[in-house]
């Protein structure tokens, strides 16, 4: 069995989901908090860890999934298959305190252990659902032949535009001639 808790180094698309048992001040006062002068955040200490990469981290309360749930958010909200995320439904479902998020990138690519401490308390491990691979593709019948492929049909030509042009001026010299011819004298 994998070790939920062991991170190995270059670890990807996995998701380590706590709840924190803490109250409301105090979580966001520990989602604030930045590691300071070289010494881990406190959320980094919780976990045993020296470095956390805070964009990789989610921590909110469970009541701002209302509607949605947390197995919800998990499956829809972050690709985690269903499948996994429902044998821990139950578990997800009753929590109603802070939720600790840590995606794979947290850990910066380093192999690293966590040794959770009060008020965390590991819910699951998931992996992002995987896209599904296609399938091979038909063979085709060997003594099947393609059918011919109907000829493309040309529209019907046109009148190129120079051409249409030349006889417009030629019908309005036409017109102007007769104009002068039959026009042009007076009874």
């Amino acid at each position: 069995m994998i070790d939920p808790l062991q991170i190995p180094a270059g670890e990807r698309e996995v998701v380590r989901v706590f709840a924190l048992d803490l109250s409301a001040t105090e979580a966001e006062a520990l989602a604030e908090s930045p590691q300071s002068n070289g010494a881990p955040s406190p959320l980094a200490q919780l976990l045993g860890i020296d470095h956390l990469e805070r964009d990789h981290v989610e921590i909110f309360p469970a009541s701002d999934l209302t509607g949605v749930g947390l197995p919800g958010y998990l499956t829809e909200g972050l690709g985690i298959d269903e499948v996994d995320v429902e044998v821990d439904r139950e578990k997800l479902e009753a929590e109603t305190g802070y939720i600790v998020i840590l995606h794979s990138r947290a850990f910066g690519g380093v192999k690293t252990r966590l040794t959770p401490e009060t008020p965390l308390h590991l819910l699951g491990v998931y992996r992002l659902a995987q896209p599904a691979t296609p399938g091979p593709m038909p063979k085709a019948d060997a003594g099947a032949e393609a059918e011919p492929a109907a000829p493309l049909q040309s529209p019907p030509p046109r009148l190129p535009r120079t051409l249409a042009l030349i006889v417009l001026l030629a019908a309005a010299v036409l017109a102007l001639g007769l104009a002068y011819l039959f026009g042009g004298r007076g009874p």
